[in-house]
């Protein structure tokens, strides 16, 4: 059953309750302050996290802490404001925090249910810690230098990058992962979409997956299988 953490301080039903968020065979945990919602989220692992927005600073300043979980730092996140609208800054602001989808204004099912669905829907992950090289491009050309990182966690979208040296969100990437007993790389390129500090000064960064190349996408999904170990 997929489990939602629901991070507020006030009631968010009027602003959920419509949503597929509501429906049966979903499990809702409610939690009210930032300590509780780390907690809770290291210890149940949810499918996402709803945070609520009304306090842009405070919501980014969660969204950066869950990001920084090991256990949760590729849990879904959304943010729902019970403002009319969220500023352009703000918004990036989230979304640099960690944040995959933000939601302002009236509540309109239509429009918010197939987003909360994809979030729900996101493939499990396999956590081991493979090497990884990768290039920042500068505009449209590939940077010629290779420096290393870590996939702290890998699925078909994308994966958790740690390295000493963060790309910018919004850079992209050529990236080579060494899989667990395979000699060959798999060759991707990918995205950031997010960014946290790691304990010991590294940097993390989500990296979604622009494209896959060759059997890339074959292999990994050999390699995650077809159960879910995470």
């Amino acid at each position: 059953m997929p489990i939602v953490l629901i991070v507020s301080n006030t009631d968010l039903t009027p602003e959920l309750g419509e949503t597929m968020l509501w429906r049966s065979g979903i499990e809702r945990v409610f939690v009210t302050h930032e300590d509780a919602a780390v907690a809770t989220a290291r210890r149940l692992r949810p499918d996402l996290v709803m945070v609520d927005g009304t306090d842009p600073r405070s919501a980014t300043a969660l969204l950066r802490r869950l990001r920084s979980e090991p256990s949760v730092g590729d849990t879904s996140l959304a943010v729902v404001s019970r403002t009319v609208s969220v500023s352009l800054a703000d918004e990036e602001a989230l979304r640099r925090a960690g944040a995959n989808l933000v939601l302002a204004g009236p509540v309109d099912p239509s429009l918010w249910d197939w987003r909360l669905t994809a979030l729900l829907s996101v493939p499990r992950r396999k956590h081991p810690r493979i090497p990884v090289n990768f290039g920042v491009w500068s505009g449209r050309v590939p940077a010629l230098t290779s420096l290393e990182g870590e996939a702290l966690n890998i699925s078909l979208r994308g994966l958790l990058l740690e390295a000493d040296r963060s790309p910018d969100v919004g850079t992209q990437l050529d990236l080579w992962c060494r899989l667990p007993d395979e000699h060959e790389p798999l060759q991707a390129v990918g995205r950031v979409v997010w960014e946290a500090r790691a304990d010991g000064g590294r940097r993390r960064s989500g990296v979604e997956f622009v494209s896959l190349h060759g059997e890339a996408r074959s292999r990994l999904r050999h390699f995650l299988g077809s159960e879910a170990q995470i």
